[in-house]
């Protein structure tokens, strides 16, 4: 349990590392801090803590991962399971506002042992709560229709290890990213911590041979300074994201661009709820209206409840 004051505004923060003898470039970085906004949303839900946890680790990765691609339209994480976690979904837009939930099975039985047999190493172990099943990273861009997906297993214990595997297979890239979440006296806190490698620019095989040296030595450094990190600093509303980067990465010049707010706002929209009513038989209607011919439609992201009247729709207007 954390000793926390506020839970933690939400923003991304673009970073990047040198060697400490010159300003180039070597390893860029997102720290991802989504306490307040995942406070939020997971407080509407009232899942679990254990849930919650997982669903914050969630929102504080999409976020991070999000802020290293260029897109126009939404980013999504979605993984699959056959545990007590049916769905965990997390999404983002390009201008950071963010939603998400969890779908759970109906046995709920063997939650407190799983929650008892769950290591205090600073991420949830997935495995347990989704037995299985696969993660799902989409980027959907409105700028150019295109739609694209990369699908892993979930064979590793965090949620982290399967967005490390996805930038393996996509980008080809060298990849750490840290996450954790925890519940605090006024609310929770989540971040996502990410180092990546940038690739050594090309010239002649002397220069060349040179810049892989030294972006070999600076990608060592890093990930052994970021093993040094804690779960209480990472999760520590008094500690900034600048803060936390001076602390741990000093030694290599971070250089800190400008931070991007990160927001709780859905996209349910009362339009395409009422396009897809419309397009119901009565017998469909009839299941879903109460004894007053209401229809009650709950969105599964902000909990809105819009209330709608069978009367109203055209399968009941002669």
């Amino acid at each position: 349990m954390l000793n926390d004051n506020v839970a933690a505004e939400s923003q991304i923060l673009p970073f990047y590392l040198a060697d400490g003898s010159c300003d180039a470039a070597l390893i860029r970085g997102r720290m991802a801090s989504v306490g307040k906004v995942a406070n939020t949303i997971i407080e509407r839900h009232n899942y679990p803590d254990l849930v919650g946890r997982l669903q914050a680790e969630a929102l504080a990765l999409v976020a991070c991962l999000s802020s290293t691609l260029k897109f126009d339209g939404v980013f999504t994480l979605q993984a699959k399971g056959d545990g007590l976690v049916r769905t965990l979904f997390a999404d983002i837009t390009e201008a950071g506002n963010l939603r998400g939930y969890c779908a759970l099975d109906e046995d709920q039985s063997q939650l407190a042992a799983m929650q008892l047999a769950q290591p205090n190493d600073g991420a949830v172990h997935i495995v347990p709560l989704l037995r299985g099943g696969y993660i799902a990273f989409t980027v959907d861009d409105a700028a150019t229709g295109g739609r694209y997906q990369g699908i892993v297993e979930l064979d590793g214990p965090h949620l982290s290890d399967a967005a490390m595997r996805w930038f393996e297979n996509s980008e080809q890239t060298d990849t750490v990213v840290l996450c954790s979440a925890d519940k605090g006296s006024s609310g929770w806190q989540a971040s996502a911590l990410m180092l990546q490698r940038i690739a050594a620019e090309g010239g002649d095989s002397i220069s060349a041979s040179g810049a892989k040296a030294a972006t070999d030595d600076a990608w060592h450094t890093a990930k052994t300074l970021l093993s040094s990190v804690s779960r209480a600093e990472l999760l520590d509303p008094a500690l900034t994201s600048e803060e936390l980067i001076y602390r741990l990465f000093h030694s290599m010049a971070p250089h800190v661009a400008p931070v991007r707010a990160v927001t709780d706002q859905c996209r349910c929209d009362v339009r395409k709820v009422e396009a897809v009513l419309h397009q119901l038989s009565v017998d469909d209607v009839n299941d879903l209206a109460d004894a007053d011919g209401a229809l009650h439609i709950t969105c599964e992201f902000c909990k809105t409840v819009r209330v709608f009247y069978k009367s109203d729709l055209p399968a009941f207007q002669s």
